[in-house]
């Protein structure tokens, strides 16, 4: 006899649309971008002692959390950005993602690239995206995301849009959304609470080159 579905699954069976529930339950590869996803899209400069400008970037720790619960569930993540900010290897790194891609232009590109390196089809991969430059990509994986400040033409093509701004915990809220599907939730939680979750440090692969179709 199979085990009962928890109440949280329930509720996700019920409310949530059924495409958005499938694909989470057979999701591999979570992509993100950075810019509007993980921050609230400002950008902001520093000149050191030397004379250099350095990007500044400000992240919520709850989206990062978010992902360190989503690898520790076995689903790949990395961050796909048209920039090339140093900060984002150490931010990439302390998540224990798999993969960050700099300077992409060609963000679907990425997408294949990174099903390729991890055994697995665009369908079974998802993307978090907020501006016209991610359509590509998010009309290539199966998984569409975004959040609530995207521009209309991600959300129209978004299974799931979160409620939260980027930078204000609207991936921690998506992450969230996949591990409920998935049935995962509910014990994160407990492991959490019980002190026994362990995050995962898989080594970083990071790709500097803009890639080509």
């Amino acid at each position: 006899m199979p085990a009962p579905l928890s109440n949280t699954v329930k509720w996700y069976n019920y409310f949530m649309n059924p495409d958005f529930i499938e694909k989470a339950k057979n999701l591999k590869l979570l992509l993100t971008d950075i810019d509007g996803v993980m921050t609230d899209s400002k950008l902001a400069w520093y000149t050191d002692g030397e004379g250099r400008h350095i990007e500044v970037k400000h992240f919520e720790s709850l989206d990062g959390m978010g992902m360190i619960f989503l690898r520790a569930c076995g689903v790949h993540t990395g961050i796909v950005s048209r920039g090339s900010a140093p900060v984002l290897q150490n931010w990439a790194r302390l998540l224990g993602m798999d993969i960050l891609y700099f300077g992409c232009l060609n963000k679907a590109a990425a997408l294949h690239d990174a099903c390729a390196r991890f055994g697995c089809t665009p369908q079974e991969a998802a993307f978090i995206g907020d501006d016209i430059i991610d359509l590509g990509i998010l009309k290539a994986a199966g998984l569409p995301l975004a959040v609530d400040n995207a521009v209309a033409e991600v959300k129209k093509i978004a299974l799931y849009v979160s409620p939260k701004h980027g930078g204000c915990g609207a991936v921690r809220d998506i992450c969230e959304q996949i591990l409920k599907a998935r049935g995962q939730w509910d014990r994160i939680v407990k492991a959490v609470e019980e002190g026994t979750f362990a995050d995962m440090r898989p080594p970083l692969t990071v790709v500097k080159t803009a890639l080509k179709k």
